[in-house]
């Protein structure tokens, strides 16, 4: 036991000196930092404005994301409130509450397949009926698209630099996040789904259907470099209209069985009410 103490006392003091220097270290930048803003106060109004300018960036694109996803609540309420049943238990949500009998079906699988929260996945699927009726895509593809890129994961992020729901690359894609503040969004739900939807709808109208649009949504040049994305979006969404319509989604062994390519019917829009 005594031939320990004289180990854990130099374990002791180096911890204590490097805790010392790193300290002095961050003192030290801190004082130049201040005394490079003192000596140059063009560079302190350079922030103070940059600062100002992202702030109210900000603010502007918290109003709009407000909107968008108060909007469809308020929209589909009524409907809501005549569709409920003395089945709805205390611990429903306003946001469930909220959702046509369809779009409440895939919500509450959603929730249940990918472990999100049931009010989150309310507003996901809520907003992606709004942000499909703007942009005139399926919400189920937009809802597939996620599934398949992210998982429902906000904060996903790949090797490429693309991020958020439907891993949009902010950098390519900056101008359309200036209306939300500026690439930093991406992270932001509402936003990456508005803007995600934007660029799938550009890829499907420059590719000519759904299936090329999803090919060049992912950045694909030929089958090798796909990897099978657009048929995982597309059996996604296949899976996603079976919820809607009231069906029991298919089982693995079902899924095998499959083509793996979407039939026509499965492929036509959902219903956008």
């Amino acid at each position: 036991m005594q031939s320990a103490l004289p180990r854990v006392r130099r374990l002791a003091g180096g911890f204590w000196e490097l805790t010392h220097q790193t300290l002095m270290m961050v003192g030290l930048f801190v004082v130049a930092g201040g005394a490079y803003l003192y000596f140059q106060p063009q560079a302190m109004s350079t922030l103070d404005r940059g600062l100002t300018q992202w702030v109210l960036a900000r603010k502007t694109a918290a109003d709009a994301l407000q909107a968008l996803a108060q909007k469809p609540a308020d929209a589909l309420l009524p409907a809501a409130q005549a569709a409920a049943t003395p089945t709805d238990t205390p611990r429903q949500t306003a946001w469930t509450a909220a959702l046509t009998p369809q779009q409440r079906a895939v919500s509450t699988w959603l929730a249940r397949r990918y472990s999100i929260a049931p009010n989150a996945m309310a507003q996901l699927v809520s907003a992606a009926w709004v942000v499909g009726r703007q942009e005139k895509l399926d919400p189920l593809l937009i809802l597939a698209v996620m599934a398949v890129e992210s998982s429902f994961n906000p904060f996903a992020a790949s090797s490429m630099g693309a991020t958020g729901l439907m891993q949009v690359m902010a950098g390519v894609h900056s101008d359309k996040f200036a209306a939300f503040g500026g690439p930093q969004a991406s992270i932001d739900p509402l936003a990456n789904m508005r803007v995600g939807a934007l660029v799938l709808k550009d890829a499907i109208n420059r590719s000519g259907s759904v299936r090329a649009g999803l090919r060049a949504y992912v950045g694909a040049t030929n089958d090798a470099t796909e990897g099978g994305y657009a048929d995982k979006v597309l059996a996604e969404q296949a899976q996603l209209q079976r919820i809607a319509g009231g069906r029991q989604p298919l089982t693995a062994a079902a899924k095998s069985a499959e083509t793996g390519v979407p039939t026509p019917a499965a492929q036509k829009p959902a219903s956008l009410t």
